[in-house]
């Protein structure tokens, strides 16, 4: 594999990574088998599949502020034995495994767990396909192109397409990390970390000719709902597969993470809302595949673009192990959170009514509660006659919510640091970034800033003061401020 440029969704991965983004990034993926299953045949299968797609065999590496994808020091693993905590080094690999256990007479569970960096939703049906085809010894479908010569041509395309995405997202973006829920109004975290998973959705009732698609009105139904908790222009980011011809068949992370902004109307229907958000999706679609970062610049890293985020797919039809019946948990909880809630969706090959959905939630931000009381309130707003008015959509949460009034927000923080920390930090700033001035409340990443310079900062600051920074410091206040009381904290800490 050549070394080649990590893609813009990886580097922002890479730098949550670094801060400690514990299981949010990991895929699993398990296949239950019940019948005579054939061993060595299954483990020879997992071997050829790990071969067949090279992005699963990468790793990743920084030099010289470049983000590279290269081969893995340690290979992926495909083991026959009890199932391990997965730990990924994404530095030297390995990134992506096989386990397959014996869990009873004639029954098996084979576990896959690829980290996001090189997996990505729809790699779950073609890495199924394969590992089935590649069993029952069925021929296997031509191989796609390297991963490197897809991101190449992807990257081409960004780069035409940036002069209108910009343009168009500057009406559109604003950064905020305000979440609504049945408990008010609560800021999100930007960092991932451990999360809960409700029930949300089932199948769907029918809802006669509404005119949009499946995912579109589940969309409309988050929105919603966001208005109703008291959002008047709800904000969700959706996960937009940026696959074409050429890259149908790669496994890999071929995805980008857009948001979809609505405006609902006083007094408007909710099919009215469906509409709009059907046309603000397909004005979205124009630029499915430009990083919002690449088009406007200056975000600071994050799980989530958004603290409510969806992700939603239509899986192809099950795959065929001869002699076996097979069970696929296609929408596996990894037990982590990016952001503060995230509806998972997955369509069967038998359209609305085979749809299945969880809401991922930060219990730092949503409680398994208020989580619960959303995915019931969800069901309900997809329950009732699309012509109804927004504000009177029933949600039967609205009785164990005491009022939709806004919650004040929390006061700014008073950096409290010694002037001569602020200035010694500030020093530090300009060095490793290059540049004469640095204000005090400037965002490191609006200068330029990335992770190479983060650990700059923190080996600098480190010799300076003698203290260890997290990385995840800048990611809770990315200013000279925020960076500055953390090393007047972190020294007063050393000294008590």
């Amino acid at each position: 594999m050549p070394h080649t440029p990590a893609s813009p969704l990886q580097r922002g991965m890479w730098i949550n990574e670094l801060a400690g983004s514990g299981a949010a990034y990991q895929m699993p993926l398990a296949i239950t088998f019940e019948g005579p299953l054939d061993v060595p045949a299954l483990l020879a299968a997992c071997a050829s599949v790990l071969e067949r797609h090279e992005l699963l065999g990468s790793a990743f590496q920084e030099g010289d502020g470049e983000l590279r994808v290269v081969r893995a020091s340690d290979p992926p693993t495909v083991t026959y034995g009890p199932e391990q905590p997965p730990d990924f080094d994404v530095r030297y690999g390995p990134l992506a495994r096989f386990t397959l256990t014996e869990t009873g007479p004639d029954r098996h569970r084979l576990l896959f767990i690829a980290h996001h960096l090189v997996f990505d939703g729809m790699s779950k049906d073609i890495l199924v396909r394969d590992l089935a085809d590649a069993y029952a010894g069925r021929p296997t479908r031509p191989a796609a192109p390297p991963y490197g010569e897809a991101i190449q041509a992807e990257a081409q395309r960004v780069e035409e397409a940036l002069p209108a995405a910009e343009t168009f997202w500057k009406s559109r973006w604003r950064d905020q990390f305000e979440v609504y829920t049945p408990a008010g109004q609560i800021t999100a975290s930007r960092r991932p970390g451990p999360g809960g998973s409700v029930a949300a959705l089932s199948g769907l009732p029918d809802a006669g000719d509404l005119g949009v698609t499946t995912f579109e009105r589940v969309l409309a139904a988050l929105h919603a709902l966001l208005h109703r908790y008291g959002a008047r222009e709800p904000i969700i980011s959706v996960d937009l597969s940026t696959r074409g011809g050429d890259t149908a068949e790669t496994v890999g992370l071929l995805v980008n993470e857009l948001p979809v902004v609505c405006r609902p109307e006083p007094g408007g229907t909710f099919r009215e809302l469906a509409h709009q958000v059907r046309e603000e999706l397909r004005a979205v679609y124009a630029f499915r595949e430009v990083p919002l970062a690449r088009a406007l610049g200056g975000l600071s890293p994050r799980g989530s673009l958004t603290p409510v985020s969806v992700s939603y797919r239509r899986r192809g039809p099950d795959p065929g192990f001869p002699g076996l019946a097979v069970t696929v948990d296609w929408a596996m909880f990894n037990g982590g959170a990016r952001g503060a809630l995230h509806l998972q969706a997955i369509e069967g090959a038998g359209g609305p009514g085979t749809l299945e959905a969880w809401l991922r939630h930060d219990p730092r931000v949503v409680s398994g509660e208020d989580a619960a009381l959303i995915a019931t309130d969800l069901r309900a707003v997809l329950s009732q006659p699309p012509d109804t008015p927004l504000a009177d959509l029933v949600l039967p949460s609205a009785g164990a919510r005491a009022a939709q009034a806004v919650a004040p927000a929390p006061a700014a923080a008073i950096a409290t640091a010694p002037p001569e920390i602020v200035e010694a930090v500030t020093r530090i700033w300009c060095d490793v970034l290059r540049l004469k001035h640095v204000g005090p409340h400037e965002d490191l990443f609006d200068l330029g800033g990335h992770s190479i310079s983060i650990i700059n900062i923190i080996a600098r600051i480190g010799k300076q003061y003698d203290v260890e920074l997290p990385m995840d410091v800048f990611f809770d206040n990315p200013t000279v401020v925020g960076v500055a009381e953390a090393v007047a904290q972190a020294s007063r800490d050393a000294g008590a």
